[in-house]
């Protein structure tokens, strides 16, 4: 009786190690997960600078970005800002930038100066380039390039002399 016993109990341990074994097999479950990268060509930024050229105190000045002729009470050297984008051909890309800044002279009250920006693929197209907001998307042409004209609106105050200010234009892949 005693064998039959040890014998049982050999079984019982051998089908307690061979489930636990299974058990284990089953409990572990496994997933690829892949990934994907796309390179693309470097962004590149370009700019020229706006200007309002000899303005007069306390008016309201507009600087039209599709074209200079189309503003208001801007000085005869007045010039709008530019913003050329490089990258891969035909291709989404987030452009952002402010909408205000302050325009600055030490010592006097800072003018605040309201970005307006219109941009289109072709450089050719100043004149009927469509209006953007900041975070917008734009797409490349097949040459991989995007222009931005920038003008904007201000309201002089009193104080007279030189006024600056700029803003910072940055793009990214969408």
């Amino acid at each position: 009786m005693s064998r039959n016993i040890f014998t049982f109990a050999l079984l019982v341990a051998i089908l307690v190690v061979l489930v636990a074994g299974n058990m284990q097999a089953q409990s572990l479950v496994s997933a690829n997960v892949g990934s994907t990268a796309t390179v693309m060509a470097a962004l590149s930024i370009g700019k020229t600078d706006m200007a309002f050229g000899n303005v007069p105190v306390s008016t309201a000045v507009v600087l039209n970005p599709t074209d200079v002729t189309k503003s208001s009470y801007v000085g005869s050297q007045a010039a709008v800002g530019t913003v050329t984008i490089t990258g891969a051909n035909s291709t989404d890309v987030i452009v952002t930038w402010p909408p205000t800044i302050p325009l600055k002279q030490t010592g006097k009250t800072d003018l605040t100066l309201t970005l307006a920006v219109n941009g289109d693929a072709s450089n050719a197209n100043q004149a009927s380039a469509g209006g953007l907001s900041s975070g917008a998307t734009a797409h490349t042409s097949a040459g991989g390039n995007y222009s931005l004209w920038v003008g904007g609106n201000m309201t002089t105050g009193t104080d007279l002399g030189l006024f600056s200010g700029s803003a910072t234009f940055a793009v990214e892949y969408k």
